[in-house]
């Protein structure tokens, strides 16, 4: 019995013994601290806020491709007799490609050629029919008027005339038809030749000798006998998020990275964006081509790449490293004056429950004060790139902010006492 009151006694001057601590804080300051044991200072790492250039950058795949490509088909059906070139080959615009066998194509032509020949020679006919035609009129119609010949002879003679007219229209209109067939013709002779429209290297060659090509379309499998592409002049088609797209704009500096050599950055800008986008696979894009720079050997058309646009810069930012910033809950954060100010910029959409708001997530940093315990601060934030984000408030000049380690960013609460470390050790590891 004499144990139990003896302990109840202890515990009632503990008690007082708290109080009496507390009473002794400035006014308004009665919270009673009942922690028996004193929280173990964290170690962390902390640096001061710093100004500097931030550049926002947002990525997409893309694929490259050249700004020139032809993709060579024949215009006729045909039997090729001659190949001339070979993958991987480079070609001048006018290069002799594929010849095709022209016996047929040259018998139309000399067959036209001939037609349009005796026409000229029928029209030739025509005209000195007319020219008799119109004597023999002029003949008939002094004697009619003579009374030597009859009005059924002149009316014979003026009859004649008319369909020697009528004779040379119609052979001038053959010739017309004629040479519009020799001309189709000569265009079929020369197809049997396939030049090369564009400078440029051959590639996807897929033709023999003695193989029967047709007409090529472009929904007909098999009828491109190869491509020429441009290889000094690429670009990459790439595609950009729906949730990034609003930052994208023409003339914007860009860095493309080929898969084949990550390290090997080629520069570029926005040419254009599409302005409608693509849904596959539940994913919305927009296509988006990047214009880079001529001659780049390290690219090739067809390689997958990755694609950096620079989208914002700030260039005298006041920021801090990207890790410091951490989000906590309203109703997890004491009733400070910074909360408060936070809350009153901050203040709850219509409709929405004081219960709600208390459950928004705000962001803030811990920053080291004079007496090594870290403080929450709420911050506005700005740009931000792969190392640090841009503070707009909440932080100022050369402040101490903890930057590392990850688990006690994670567990750092208002008024945790800490030790600052000068050491960096696997910062946001846990």
């Amino acid at each position: 019995m004499r144990r139990v009151i003896a302990g109840s006694l202890i515990v009632v001057l503990l008690v007082g013994v708290i109080a009496a601590a507390n009473l002794k804080r400035a006014p308004g300051e009665l919270n009673v601290d009942w922690q028996l044991v004193k929280e173990i200072p964290r170690e962390v790492i902390a640096e001061p806020s710093s100004r500097g250039e931030i550049v926002q950058t947002i990525t997409a795949p893309g694929t490259v491709e050249s700004v020139e490509e032809a993709e060579i088909a024949s215009q006729i059906i045909g039997r090729v007799i001659e190949v001339r070139v070979k993958d991987g080959d480079r070609v001048k615009k006018g290069d002799l490609l594929v010849k095709l066998d022209p016996t047929e194509a040259k018998s139309r032509v000399d067959s036209a050629t001939a037609r349009a020949e005796r026409l000229r020679s029928a029209i030739e006919q025509c005209k000195n029919e007319l020219a008799k035609a119109t004597r023999d009129e002029s003949q008939s119609s002094k004697l009619a008027g003579r009374g030597v010949a009859t009005l059924t002879e002149l009316a014979d003679a003026r009859t004649l005339r008319a369909k020697a007219e009528l004779a040379l229209k119609m052979s001038a209109n053959e010739l017309v038809e004629s040479e519009a067939m020799r001309l189709t013709s000569q265009q079929e002779l020369d197809r049997t030749a396939i030049m090369s429209p564009i400078d440029g290297v051959v590639s996807g060659l897929s033709v023999d000798v003695g193989e029967v090509v047709i007409a090529g379309t472009t929904n007909l499998k098999g009828s491109v006998l190869m491509t020429v592409s441009d290889m000094n002049h690429l670009r990459v088609r790439a595609e950009v998020d729906e949730t990034d797209v609003p930052l994208v704009r023409a003339s914007q500096p860009t860095k493309v990275f080929p898969q084949a050599d990550e390290k090997a950055a080629v520069q570029g800008s926005v040419d254009r964006v599409a302005p409608k986008g693509t849904k596959k696979d539940e994913v919305v894009s927009f296509e988006t081509l990047i214009t880079i720079q001529p001659n780049q050997p390290v690219l090739r058309p067809g390689m997958s790449s990755t694609v950096e646009i620079e989208v914002k810069r700030a260039t005298d930012a006041l920021s801090v490293p990207v890790q410091a910033v951490v989000h906590r809950r309203r109703k997890d954060l004491p009733d400070i004056p910074a909360v408060r100010e936070w809350a009153e910029r901050n203040a709850r959409s219509p409709g929405e429950k004081a219960q709600e708001a208390e459950l928004r997530y705000i962001k803030i940093v811990f920053i080291v004060d004079a007496s090594g315990v870290a403080r929450a601060r709420p911050v506005e934030t700005g740009l931000s790139d792969e190392r640090r984000i841009e503070i707009l408030s909440g932080v100022g000049p050369e402040e101490k902010v903890v930057i590392a380690p990850f688990r006690a960013l994670d567990e750092l609460k208002d008024g945790s006492p800490v030790i600052p470390v000068k050491a960096l050790t696997e910062v946001g590891k846990p």
